[in-house]
């Protein structure tokens, strides 16, 4: 488990290792969009929750970002809505229970420039801070866990110029989070990028 000190101080020198390159160009962005528990089964009408990040990026070659972003996740909790046996007893099922999850990530992107079109895969590593909403007190022992813990994260973006500098983008991100309760969540945001 990683702290939150720890992952802040790993993030800023890691920004910091990209000073040289800020001549070769740099963007900045932001995105919002909705989030989907896949940990178990994947549905399109369970893009629920949502999500909002910003971030920085920094062309280390042709084609090639370094990319740290930042954002929060509203997610379900792990729990939510399943039917709980307590001493051989089945409960009512549970409530809407709901996380707050802000994460720090750093990737890297490969781009494929097509004109005015730009598609690309990204991947990489990230911190996220899972903080479960208070709830009743008979149903603490159902929340989530309150953690910092390590994932990865791979997706595929697309993006259209807008302006010389101001594109358009969509992105689909998978986030695997080794927490207590193990996450898989797959976001699909739009938002907007400009390149300096």
């Amino acid at each position: 488990m990683i702290s939150s000190k720890r992952f802040w101080l790993a993030a800023t020198m890691a920004l910091l290792a990209c000073g040289p390159v800020l001549g070769q160009g740099w963007g900045v962005g932001a995105s919002a969009g909705l989030v989907n528990d896949v940990d178990k089964k994947f549905r399109l009408d369970e893009f629920r929750r949502h999500d909002v990040n910003a971030w920085v990026q920094f062309e280390i070659e042709e084609k090639v970002q370094l990319r740290a972003m930042f954002g929060s996740l509203k997610v379900h909790g792990a729990n939510a809505g399943t039917t709980p046996v307590v001493d051989g007893t089945t409960r009512p099922p549970l409530p809407d229970l709901t996380d707050r999850i802000n994460y720090g990530t750093l990737g890297a992107s490969y781009e494929f420039w097509e004109g005015d079109y730009t598609s690309g895969l990204f991947g990489g590593i990230g911190g996220y801070r899972i903080e479960p909403e208070a709830v009743a007190p008979e149903l603490e022992t159902f929340r989530d866990k309150r953690e910092t813990v390590f994932g990865l994260h791979v997706g595929v973006e697309g993006s259209v110029r807008v302006v010389s500098r101001l594109s358009v983008l969509a992105r689909l991100t998978f986030h695997k989070i080794y927490s207590d309760a193990g996450r898989s969540l797959l976001t699909a945001n739009a938002g907007l990028a400009y390149r300096f």
